[in-house]
């Protein structure tokens, strides 16, 4: 793998989803985060926080690279200033 972390912190993973233009929507209670970019495909995407701890785990983000039609290498590029 392209030395992908064990973890991302969710507030790296957040910063992220800023890079891309995604920005959060407000949204009831509970753990899920919405985020839109309307310039980008899919324009909406929903994800998780984690739980318990803050770090998001390598299985949880092969999902959300599936959800945001990012390769691993790109998600790394995306995250080294963030």
């Amino acid at each position: 793998m392209s030395g992908l972390p064990p973890q991302v912190p969710w507030r790296r993973f957040v910063r992220v989803l800023r890079k891309l233009g995604y920005t959060p929507q407000k949204g009831k209670a509970g753990s899920a985060r919405s985020f839109f970019n309307p310039r980008r495909s899919p324009s909406l995407v929903s994800f998780r926080d984690p739980h318990p701890g803050q770090n998001m785990r390598q299985r949880m983000l092969h999902e959300y690279f599936r959800k945001l039609l990012l390769t691993p290498d790109e998600f790394m590029q995306l995250l080294e200033d963030c």
